[in-house]
């Protein structure tokens, strides 16, 4: 009889993947793992594979976590400027407030992995496709309020909100700015 599994897998993800967005997939280490997940090589490696195969479920799980995020905030009986604010003063705080200062755990991984790993690349490109997904949603749901001009291309602004959280997640990882980087939001919602 197989002895009882005494660890939780999602929790044991969580902290994968809190190693890897502050050491980088490079920079971690099996034991690196193990001792922050707490959990010995082979019962990591019974659980979830080797470690690319462990940092791409991480990869997977921020990247829905994120995905769902969004999509409840997009829901929201709000108008469309104040949720692309909310969206955008989110990732700007969440950014601030961490003292590590780790930025975006995806957007970390694309400059580390992306053009090296097709797998890794893959994902990104799911993650890109999902986010602009929602955004075009959000902006269509604006112009149909009459909040944003039906005159802009839907997918144009999509892919320049996307271009632009992700780098508020960069700039905010080096300068803690918050009144600099608020004017910056306040340009970014002008263009829309």
């Amino acid at each position: 009889m197989a002895r009882p599994k005494k660890f939780d897998d999602a929790a044991g993800l969580q902290k994968a993947l809190n190693v890897f967005w502050k050491k980088g997939y490079a920079g971690t280490s099996i034991s690196d793992l193990t001792a922050n997940m707490d959990i010995n090589a082979p019962s990591l490696y019974a659980t979830y594979g080797d470690k690319h195969k462990l940092f791409v479920s991480a990869l997977q799980a921020y990247m829905q976590s994120q995905h769902a995020w969004m999509r409840e905030s997009v829901a929201e009986n709000k108008p469309v400027k104040e949720i692309i604010r909310f969206l955008l003063e989110s990732l700007l705080d969440d950014t601030l407030a961490d003292p590590e200062r780790r930025g975006c755990f995806m957007v970390n991984t694309v400059t580390e992995m992306a053009n090296q790993d097709e797998q890794v690349f893959a994902i990104a490109s799911n993650n890109e496709n999902q986010v602009h997904s929602i955004l075009a949603e959000l902006i269509r749901k604006g112009q149909s309020s009459g909040e944003i001009s039906a005159d802009k291309d839907v997918d144009a602004l999509a892919s320049f909100l996307f271009i632009n959280f992700m780098g508020i997640r960069v700039i905010a990882a080096t300068n803690s700015d918050k009144k600099h980087l608020n004017k910056a939001l306040d340009v970014i919602l002008s263009a829309v």
